[in-house]
């Protein structure tokens, strides 16, 4: 079942056209390619928040604005590569 407005596990291209200041290499180099949605960074502009992405089966990610991103909503959500357990960065209270 698809679920609107949902982002994670969301295919989604990187546009290609003019590109901000910001962009890197890193950036650059999935211009125009496809990768599944892994997380949204909340923050101050909920219209167009930061998109963590992931290629190559999710051994590659790179962050953009969601603004940068064509959201592919006729393929199936897929569930992102996990890479730890949540907050297993932080310390372990004693």
């Amino acid at each position: 079942m698809q679920k609107p407005g949902v982002l994670i596990g969301r295919s989604v291209t990187v546009r290609s056209g003019p590109q901000p200041d910001y962009f890197t290499d890193a950036h650059r180099a999935w211009v125009g390619h496809t990768g599944r949605v892994h997380a949204v960074v909340a923050g101050p502009d909920r219209k167009n928040p930061l998109v963590k992405v992931g290629f190559d089966a999710g051994t590659r990610i790179v962050f953009f604005r969601l603004a940068e991103l064509d959201i592919e909503t006729d393929v199936p959500l897929e569930d992102p590569k996990r890479h730890g357990r949540r907050a297993s960065h932080l310390p372990k209270r004693g």
